[in-house]
C-alpha cells in the first residue's frame, strides 16, 4: 500500500490525519490520526497501525489492500 493509498482509505472512512512525518529511520511515514490511532506506512509498501483503535484501522487498511490484490 502506497502513502496515497493508506491516505485515501483513511479520508473515505471518515479519519482525519493530526499530523504526518518520516519515521525517524527514515523508512516510511508516520500518519496520527484523530482518535489516536497511529499508521506507519513504509516505504516498501508494508504498513503497521497501533495506538488507540489501531486494530479497527489495521482492518480497514487490510480489506482495502485486499480489494486492490
Amino acid at each position: 500500500m502506497t502513502l496515497d493509498d493508506a491516505r485515501q482509505c483513511l479520508g473515505e472512512a471518515g479519519y482525519r490525519i493530526r499530523k504526518e512525518e518520516r519515521l525517524g529511520n527514515n523508512t516510511g511515514t508516520k500518519l496520527r490520526l484523530n482518535g489516536g490511532a497511529i499508521v506507519n506506512v513504509f516505504d516498501n509498501g508494508n504498513y503497521f497501525c497501533e495506538g488507540k483503535n489501531g486494530e479497527v484501522v489495521e482492518a480497514l487498511l487490510d480489506r482495502r489492500d485486499l480489494d486492490k490484490s
